[in-house]
């Protein structure tokens, strides 16, 4: 058997031309290679190289019953430590500001009457200066309103006027009433002469300054030459001999002196002229009754003394005339307290010695129980009677009743208000709401006072 050595085997290449003549086999030819399928363009059609499909993780198998989660304990418990830490810093903030914020409020509603008034009872006011404690004082203010219209005139008259004013005569001479008689001469600066018409007595001074009275007068002769004022000073030449006496028994004018007239002027029929008149009148009395709404203290229409005065005509254009009225409004004023006070103890035995405010209503009315003039206002005592409804309202003493209040358990509260008569309600609030003390403190208590609710 032939034996086969390594060294005998040859390359193919390395083999003699004789043995590789004897080995060629038929030559074949080369199948033709078919065409590539072209490659679609699509960015979605691009597969990976076998070299890359090689290095793909092969996707890990996938367990039909995962494993059940195993919470971690330690986690929740933290959770838990951080919870109770945030509720408790809640809870310390809360409690600090509740006493930060810490206040005692009062809400009190006063009590209240009210009242139906008869007009068969009257009432008495008094002029501040010479009012007695306890009645009913008041004092006068004074008002003079103007107005005009334009009418036809039919001819032309003569005619001779005085100019008339007011003044308020002062007496710093004496605590005694000074008389002046009828037709005492009033001079002014430039020395025009002024009288009034009828005798007048001036208060004596007080200690709150010198008497006084105001009194119209009359220029002494007629004309347009006596349309002067006002003045701050006009003196009685009557007085002159004697020297303290003249130097403080004086007057002086609020408005200047008007109608002095002396010439030709339009005529207006007699009938034009009162219808006229009775329109400006209307419009005049409209502002005086605006000027007791807008009083300060409490006053009444019915009350108020209107004089009103024709002042001379004036020439317009296209034989037009103008008339002019002047309405002087003398109106008694009443300190609201001091009428209220004086009501209350009329119709309440609980109104004495307590502070009292009053509210009427719109209807209510006051008529003059004896008739007054304007003269009389001021200086004589007025009687009145009153018609309609009104609500007396006692005062609350708020400072007095924190100090009661002040460092009293909250269980006492409602006995201290029953010690209260001007109180009718009140409810407390404490806060913190843990507190059952009022502050030591008064000005630590507010104190808030509602009004009650108006029966009308």
């Amino acid at each position: 058997m032939a034996r086969h050595y390594i060294q005998d085997i040859m390359p193919a290449g390395d083999e003699p031309e004789e043995v590789r003549g004897r080995r060629k086999t038929p030559e074949r030819k080369p199948e033709p290679e078919p065409e590539p399928e072209p490659v679609p363009r699509s960015i979605r059609d691009i597969r990976p190289s076998a070299e890359r499909s090689r290095l793909v993780r092969p996707p890990e198998p996938r367990m039909e019953h995962p494993l059940p989660h195993v919470p971690q304990k330690r986690s929740r418990a933290r959770y838990g430590i951080w919870a109770a830490a945030i509720a408790a810093l809640v809870v310390v903030l809360g409690a600090g500001l509740l006493f930060a914020f810490a206040s005692t409020s009062i809400t009190v509603i006063p009590y209240s009457q009210t009242v139906t008034f008869d007009a068969s009872t009257p009432f008495t006011a008094y002029p501040e200066a010479s009012a007695a404690p306890g009645t009913i004082p008041y004092t006068v203010m004074t008002q003079v309103f103007e107005d005009s219209a334009v009418v036809q005139a039919s001819g032309t008259e003569n005619v001779e006027e005085q100019a008339t004013g007011n003044i308020v005569i002062y007496n710093d001479y004496s605590e005694e009433p000074v008389r002046l008689i009828k037709n005492t001469r009033f001079q002014t600066p430039e020395g025009l002469i002024f009288r009034i018409p009828a005798s007048v007595d001036v208060p004596g001074k007080t200690a709150e300054g010198p008497g006084s009275i105001e009194v119209t007068v009359f220029a002494d002769q007629a004309g347009p030459d006596y349309n002067v004022g006002p003045f701050e000073r006009i003196t009685v030449p009557g007085l002159r001999s004697t020297k303290e006496m003249y130097e403080n028994v004086y007057a002086k004018s609020t408005t200047a002196f008007s109608g002095g007239f002396s010439g030709a002027r339009p005529v207006v029929p007699e009938a034009i002229l009162d219808a006229s008149k009775a329109e400006v009148r209307n419009r005049l009395n409209e502002k005086a009754q605006e000027f007791v709404r807008t009083a300060s203290e409490t006053a009444f229409a019915g009350l108020m003394v209107v004089n009103y005065e024709t002042l001379p005509p004036t020439q317009e254009s296209g034989g037009n005339v103008r008339i002019n009225e002047r309405a002087t409004v003398y109106l008694p004023v009443f300190p609201t307290s001091a009428l209220a006070q004086s009501i209350g103890q009329t119709v309440s035995a609980s109104a004495e010695g307590q502070s009292i405010s009053i509210r009427f209503a719109s209807d209510v009315t006051a008529e003059p129980a004896q008739a007054f003039s304007s003269a009389d206002l001021g200086q004589q005592p007025i009687v009145f009677t009153i018609s309609g409804r009104g609500q007396l309202v006692w005062d609350v003493d708020s400072a007095a009743l924190a100090e009661a209040l002040a460092g009293r358990e909250e269980a006492a509260f409602q006995t201290i208000i029953g010690s209260f008569p001007s109180i009718e309600e009140a409810r407390a609030r404490i806060v913190p709401f843990w507190k059952n003390t009022f502050p030591e403190d008064p000005s630590d208590i507010s104190i808030a006072v509602e009004e009650p609710s108006t029966p009308f």
